[in-house]
This record gives structure tokens, sequence and C-alpha cells, in this order.
């Protein structure tokens, strides 16, 4: 795909951010087409050292981590600590359209990047600021990492079995959630749009993502006053939503209405039970109906299984290892699934564009 064709093409972004959060947000504007310059500290963003593993000569300083939210922008480096190197902060800045940067506030004031500062210099550009416990006031001081924020949230208190600790997401979870900002960004790639949002200020913090993430486990809260529980991989409000064990493997059934629950039953060869008619009484008798299921699936193969239930229209699916999701990608994918990126290979961006995939250009 040309660039030109992608949506954000023409579009210029300045990326003062580090670590995670913000790199994967500007990653994806890159992806679809923004011309994004990473602005590094002479030291560089320290997720470069996050390995091992490392792409080639550690000492090149390329982490897998650094890798995967980096790609598709140029790095430029800069010492915003020192007048020359506020200067080229100023200057990249005078030729974008969007500046994204993940810095406290008192150090976004020591490094140029302080609110007022930037409006007064840069009245057009739009800046986007990724925060951690808060957008303004005490909170928006302490450093905080995705860890921290599912663990403040409460999404680690609902994460685990209901008999162990709780448990963090096994991805940076919140840290991708921040991509809510690029909703108001983006339309800067819509031609007429570009004025409409010069000179806007958006701000995201790691805590609220989480709180707001919490969908329907907070309204079981507020609906109810009970303090929502760990289910470990059920569901608080849908039966049955969770993992079986079978015979050689794990399997994860989605049942979403009573007809699928029917069509379920019948491909387990199980009969019908007016107790679990209803989504409503297969919540009250959950233990039961889990017991009699759990039964039915232990002997049957995983594959063999989750072949009879996608047959059926049965929502269902292998619980794969990382090696298996991989290897299920690039056996499905037209072409080869991961893409190279210099002496890296990286999973390329989910996102279509007119049926193409989005491409790696640097």
């Amino acid at each position: 795909m040309a660039d030109r064709a992608l949506p954000l093409a023409g579009v210029r972004v300045l990326d003062c951010s580090r670590v995670l959060a913000g790199p994967f947000a500007t990653m994806v504007l890159a992806d679809l087409g923004a011309d994004v310059v990473k602005l590094e500290p002479p030291a560089g963003d320290e997720s470069r050292d996050w390995g091992p593993p490392f792409w080639g000569d550690p000492a090149e300083r390329i982490s897998a981590y650094f890798a995967v939210v980096n790609r598709n922008k140029r790095s430029i480096v800069a010492d915003l600590r020192t007048d020359g190197g506020r200067e080229l902060l100023d200057l990249l800045a005078s030729r974008s359209d969007l500046l994204v940067h993940n810095a406290r506030p008192a150090s976004a004031e020591r490094l140029g990047l302080g609110a007022d500062r930037l409006a007064e210099r840069h009245p057009d550009l739009v800046v986007a600021v990724v925060g951690g416990f808060a957008i303004a006031g005490e909170g928006a001081e302490r450093p905080a990492y995705d860890l921290l924020a599912q663990a403040v949230t409460g999404l680690m208190a609902v994460t685990g079995e209901p008999s162990g600790a709780p448990m963090k997401v096994g991805v940076a979870l919140l840290d991708f959630g921040l991509l809510a900002a690029e909703r108001r960004a983006g339309r800067l790639g819509q031609g007429s749009r570009i004025d409409d949002v010069r000179g806007s200020r958006i701000d995201v913090a790691l805590v609220e993502v989480g709180v707001s993430s919490l969908i329907n486990v907070l309204g079981n809260l507020v609906a109810t006053g009970e303090e929502p529980m760990r289910h470990g991989n059920a569901h608080p409000n849908i039966v049955p939503y969770e993992v079986f064990a079978t015979a050689d493997g794990h399997v994860a059934i989605a049942v979403g209405n009573d007809r699928q629950f029917a069509r379920l039953i019948s491909t387990l060869n199980l009969g019908a039970d007016e107790r679990f008619e209803t989504n409503a009484g297969r919540v009250a008798h959950r233990a039961e109906l889990i017991t009699i299921l759990a039964g039915a699936i232990a002997a049957r193969g995983r594959d063999e299984l989750v072949g009879a239930l996608i047959g059926a229209d049965v929502p269902a699916g292998q619980v794969n290892r990382v090696s298996e999701a991989l290897a299920m990608m690039q056996a499905t994918a037209g072409d080869a699934w991961l893409q190279e990126a210099g002496q890296t290979r990286l999973a390329p961006n989910p996102i279509w564009v007119n049926r193409e995939r989005l491409p790696v250009r640097e």
C-alpha cells in the first residue's frame, strides 16, 4: 500500500513519550500513515534495555520490548534539559500537528513540555498527554506503571481464582487502553477537520482508563452495592462463559444466549433441564450446571470438541499457548504474518485499510 493512501498520510507527530503507553499510541498513528519522529534523551528510551531478549547485539539496545512499540518511526536524540535541546523541540513542534508525551507535570515544565509553554509557542499544536494516577493534582506527580494501575483500579481484585490471590492481566492492558486518546487525534487525518482540532489538549490517565475498563463489573457494584469478586475464568453475569478441561487441553466456551445453550447441550448429548433454560437460571444454578458440563467435556479431545461446537454454531475455541497462537496466524494469513522490520520481525497492526494490511515502512 502506498503511503499516500494511508488514512493519516501527511499528519506529522512528535513523540516525546517513553516506555509503552505513549509509544504504542504513536506507533498506531505511524502505522496509519502519520510521519512520527520519536524524540529520545541522550540515554535513550529506557525500554531499549528491557531485555533480554534483544534483537541482534545487545549493545545496540534494541530490546524486543522496545521494538514492538516503535516501528515506523524515526528517532532523534535531544537533551531537553538544555537550551539547545529545547530549541530542537520547538523546531520539531513547529513542524508538527500533534505532540505526545507522558512526563509528569513538574518534569514536563523542566523539559519544555509544560502546557502553558506549548500553548504560547505553538498555539495550533494538538497536545496529547498520557498521565498515571491523575491528570492533575497530587496524584499526577506519582510515578505509574501498568501494574500499579491494575492494582489500584480494582482490576487485579477481580482477576484470578476465587480462592487465590489478586492477579494482574498477562499483558499491559491499561497501557493499551490509552488508545482512546487517539480517536480525537485521529481526526487530524480527515482533511477539512484539521483546523477544527488545532490547539486542542488531550489528557488521559492510566488509573481512569482502568476504572472505566471495569465496564460491567463496575456496573454490577453500582446496581447492587455488592463487592465484585474473582470468578477465575468464568463470567459474573453469563453462564456458561468460561474455560473447561478436555482430555488433552482446555477449551473456552462463551454462550451468549439461550439458543446457543440449546445447541451446546445438544452437541454434548445432554438432556434439557428447566433450571438452565434461561441465563438467569443458569447463573442461579451455576455450580450444578458447570459440574454437569465439565463432566461431559472432560473425556472429549480439545480439537475434536471445538470442531463440533463450531459446526453447531456455538462460540468456542482452543486455549492456545502463545506459540500456538502465532502458528495459527501464520497458517491462516494469506502472506507471511510476521513482518520484517530491519533486523526484527514484528506482529502487524491488526487494522486493515481498503482490504490491505498496513505496511511496516521502517
